[in-house]
């Protein structure tokens, strides 16, 4: 459980703090994974011809935390811990402030309602769950193509930024800021 200046976080600030940090991290994994695509790098090829496999396994890796946490941030399912439980939370505490934020929110994230839905569907079918309905004996968009997945990345790491912005909005119109953000967006946002 999270401590703030020495008392239990409530249950909005523990999910704010959450929220932040997993954004943060899933931006940071992209930004390593574009720099680790770069085949125009001397030191990333000779390092993919000294370890083959291993660059392979760690950019395999980085696909799956970025594609993983971005399918967990927009899971509509109501038990996850999701940007829609975070909005829902708010929205609960009965701050005028809080609700009008929110409600901005959840207008602009509707402009972006396909792109969260290819997050999904790659989540789904990448990782999540190799069904019959997701299966790879026909090939379309979604089936590797990473020119595709690279988009969605793109994509992803916007909207993090976004989050993240929100997240330090709430956290100022719940209770003044106490976890801080503000202070970790000043060195985190994009420049």
């Amino acid at each position: 459980m999270l401590y703030i200046n020495g008392d239990k976080a409530t249950r909005l600030q523990d999910i704010l703090f959450t929220t932040y940090f997993q954004c943060k991290d899933i931006r940071e994994t992209i930004k390593q994974y574009f720099i680790c695509t770069k085949l125009d790098d001397n030191r990333i090829l000779d390092k993919l011809e000294e370890f083959p496999s291993l660059f392979s396994t760690i950019l395999d890796s980085m696909r799956y935390r970025i594609v993983i946490g971005m399918g967990n941030i927009f899971d509509n399912n109501p038990k996850s811990l999701s940007i829609w439980k975070l909005l829902n939370l708010c929205e609960q505490e009965g701050n005028e402030k809080l609700n009008k934020e929110v409600k901005n929110v959840r207008n602009e994230l509707t402009n972006y309602k396909d792109s969260i839905e290819n997050i999904n569907i790659l989540r789904d079918k990448m990782y999540g769950h190799i069904e019959i309905k997701y299966s790879l004996e026909t090939e379309d968009i979604y089936d590797k193509d990473f020119e595709f997945l690279n988009a969605q990345m793109l994509f992803s790491e916007k909207i993090l930024n976004y989050i993240m912005e929100k997240c330090v909005k709430f956290s100022k119109e719940y209770d003044d800021d106490k976890l801080r953000l503000e202070i970790h967006w000043d060195f985190d946002k994009e420049k």
